[in-house]
């Protein structure tokens, strides 16, 4: 190298880049990372929100416990993460520039909601998720049924409000007909109208479970009897009287079938057309403890069931002197009972005879629906032989498409009507409930002669299945009780028409009726006739 210049130079020259190279990894090294800049964490914060938003949706579209809150304002989050990643105006344009000494305009400080306050500050300082949930003096959270829910804040929506969606959810219900439907469809309306009332009139896909829990906790102080609620105090003013609870409340039923029931029902009839998700899919909502238990049947005794049949007999009216028989032989409901007609009545086997009332039946030319409470209900259900030989069945065949007990269908509300003339012959019988049993809900009624004949049923041996066809109820929950007739077949019918009948209950008072004579006697008003 010494003896070429150009070497030396050329070698010099490397060591100098060396040189700068390694001083130039040594400024990385030391170099502290610059800030982030605030758009970044802006849009940061904007995914952050929008995983979070779409795991509560996910929760609620699976039925799993949710953030009321989070999806109640889903629309309203949905478009504060998005402005969040789109690196909103309040980032991106520069500040106004303040004339120094002039402060700024006051009108313009008091025209800034709290809500915009808190969208300028930083995501970490208050979450996004809690800036709606209001807390009470000791700072605790508010749970969202105890709010007024008429004023929470709804997320914006394109969906008709509910008031909207009544109209064309009754003339559903009234296209799909049946027995008292203008009567029942009066109670819809009523009912829907209170809820309005108490929870307030929102688009019906902002909606939450925790207004349904909110609406039952008012009601829990609605008394149950309608007569007693004075007609000149608002939804408000009577639920406030009442809670002291000097007047009964609403059983847990009415309150599960009677009124949950249709407000469900109402604004799930918009979710087709509205294309949002069920709001209240796998939501358990808690019914408050003054709410009466279900009331249950309890067994009849046979010398009730001889008392009973004694009175039945001795009213000389039809429907008294054979429903409980009927009842008591069959396991059918009274309701589908007082709707049989003669052409109901058919020899299935030969000598197998059985009854059937289907929804759609054809009175007079005229096809009405009949209220049969279930599709299970529809099928046939078999005629114990004893009715063959006191004569009913030739009797009843022999009246055609008339109905076999007119005294009752005859009425504006049969259903109803039958089960009030079915209590007060338990009452003239001697049957009612004992002396603290009627506040706990035991009574002895006409369901319990239901009952009364499936367990008679399984006493003697019946399948599981054949009893639950018998009776009118589900074939099964597995596939293996669902496959096959869902109905009983020749076999299992002919083991039916002919169970033992309880010696300890006097049937014989049965024999010799003259069914003809029974039939043309008209129930008056006061005491029944007798014979």
């Amino acid at each position: 190298m010494q003896d070429d210049d150009d070497s030396e130079i050329s070698a010099l020259e490397a060591v100098i880049e060396m040189k700068g190279e390694l001083k130039a990894y040594l400024r990385l090294i030391d170099r502290s990372d610059p800030p982030i800049p605030a758009e970044e964490l802006q849009k940061a914060a904007g995914i952050r929100d929008l995983v979070s938003l779409n795991r509560e949706l996910e929760k609620q579209a699976q039925g799993e416990p949710f953030n009321e809150l989070i999806v109640g304002h889903a629309e309203m989050l949905k478009q504060s993460a998005v402005a969040k990643l789109s690196a909103s105006s309040a980032l991106s344009d520069p500040a106004p520039q303040l004339t120094p000494g002039v402060p700024q305009s006051a009108a313009h400080v008091s025209v800034m909601s709290q809500a915009d306050m808190v969208d300028r500050q930083p995501a970490a300082e208050v979450p996004w998720h809690e800036r709606d949930m209001p807390r009470d003096a000791d700072g605790k959270l508010i749970p969202a049924f105890e709010l007024d829910r008429r004023t929470v804040r709804r997320p914006k929506s394109i969906q008709p409000k509910l008031s909207d969606v009544i109209p064309t959810y009754i003339a559903a219900r009234r296209i799909a007909g049946g027995a008292n439907i203008a009567r029942d469809l009066s109670t819809a309306e009523s009912r829907l109208a209170l809820f309005i009332e108490l929870i307030g009139d929102h688009p019906v896909d902002t909606y939450l479970p925790a207004d349904l829990q909110a609406f039952v906790n008012h009601m829990q102080y609605w008394p149950a009897d309608n007569n007693k609620r004075d007609p000149d105090l608002t939804p408000w003013q009577v639920i406030e009287n009442n809670k002291d609870l000097h007047l009964r409340p609403l059983a847990e039923k009415t309150l599960q079938e009677g009124y949950l029931a249709v407000i469900k029902a109402a604004i799930r009839s918009s979710i087709t057309a509205g294309g949002f998700r069920d709001p209240f899919a796998g939501v358990e909502i808690k019914i408050p403890k003054t709410a009466a238990s279900p009331r249950k049947a309890t067994p009849i005794g046979t010398s009730k069931i001889n008392t009973l049949f004694r009175a039945g007999i001795e009213s000389g009216l039809m429907e008294d002197v054979m429903l409980p028989l009927l009842g008591h032989l069959t396991s059918r409901r009274l309701g589908l009972l007082i709707h049989l007609r003669g052409n109901d009545i058919r020899e299935q086997f030969p000598k197998v005879w059985v009854g059937q009332v289907t929804r759609l039946s054809q009175i007079n030319g005229i096809w009405t629906v009949v209220p049969v409470k279930t599709q299970d209900s529809e099928r046939y259900f078999v005629l114990h032989d004893f009715l063959y030989e006191i004569g009913f069945i030739e009797w009843a065949t022999r009246q055609g498409s008339n109905f076999l007990f007119p005294n009752i269908m005859k009425l504006a509300d049969p259903s109803k009507s039958g089960s009030s003339y079915m209590q007060r012959l338990f009452t003239k019988a001697g049957i009612k409930p004992k002396k603290g049993e009627k506040s706990t809900g035991r009574r002895e009624v006409f369901h319990s002669l239901r009952s009364g004949n499936i367990q008679d049923m399984r006493e003697s041996g019946v399948d599981a299945r054949e009893r639950r066809v018998q009776a009118g109820h589900s074939a099964g929950s597995d596939e293996h009780d669902l496959y096959g007739f869902d109905v009983a077949t020749e076999k299992e019918a002919r083991k039916l028409k002919v169970l033992p009948l309880d010696p300890e209950i006097d049937y014989s008072i049965f024999r010799g009726l003259d069914f003809d004579a029974i039939a043309k006697q008209k129930r008056a008003a006061g005491r029944s006739r007798r014979k």
